[in-house]
């Protein structure tokens, strides 16, 4: 259900970005990329056989590839006036390894996400940004030597909702640099959530 909410509102998004792009002149698009500062995979503490291969031995609490890693995202939107926009991205959240059973632990994640995002000019070429939307969270875990119950559950695409906060100052009339801190949910059997606080930088065409 969730897969199919995010495929409507992809889709609604580009209708919308096509259509009032050709209805109103004022219309602006943009690309950018982001490098996530600070990224922090939330994932599950169960005792399942599966999460056990993730852990340095059975008694521990917290997963072993429980580490916070750099990434990045790559975006396309467009604003259609000076209070709201929509975007389109891709990011690759994080690539971690740990010390599993019976061998090395690894993790992949990636998203796809489609934002609404809204502008409050608080002075002079900076304005504020809030961002709510659906994304769209893929592991590709794995342990060296393991045998899973269910490993395509634990790497199951898990779509569900993101909001999203931060400021954007305007360089030039092409150019604008951003800071934005997010929270994305994810699923409760494996990655149950991701935060992350990024800077990055767009360019209108």
């Amino acid at each position: 259900m969730l897969v199919q909410n995010y495929k409507i509102l992809v889709t609604i998004i580009l209708v919308s970005i096509s259509g009032l792009a050709s209805a109103d002149d004022a219309a602006q698009f943009y690309v950018g990329a982001e490098v996530s500062i600070l990224n922090k995979a939330n994932y599950s503490n169960g005792s399942t056989a599966d999460l056990n291969h993730f852990k340095t031995a059975n008694s521990d609490t917290k997963l072993a590839i429980r580490k916070t890693k750099p990434g990045g995202n790559f975006f396309f939107g467009a604003d259609f006036s000076e209070s709201w926009g929509a975007e389109l991205g891709f990011g690759l959240i994080q690539k971690v390894t740990g010390v599993g059973q019976p061998g090395q632990a690894t993790n992949k994640i990636t998203n796809l996400y489609a934002d609404v995002l809204g502008y409050v000019p608080v002075a002079t070429s900076i304005k504020l940004i809030g961002t709510v939307g659906l994304g769209s969270l893929k592991s590709k875990a794995n342990v060296v030597g393991a045998t899973f119950q269910n490993l395509s559950g634990l790497n199951k695409r898990k779509t569900s909702f993101r909001v999203g906060g931060g400021m954007q100052f305007d360089i030039t009339n092409n150019w604008a640099a951003r800071a934005l801190a997010r929270y994305q949910k994810g699923s409760k059997i494996f990655l149950k959530s991701n935060i992350s606080a990024s800077i990055g930088a767009a360019y209108t065409f």
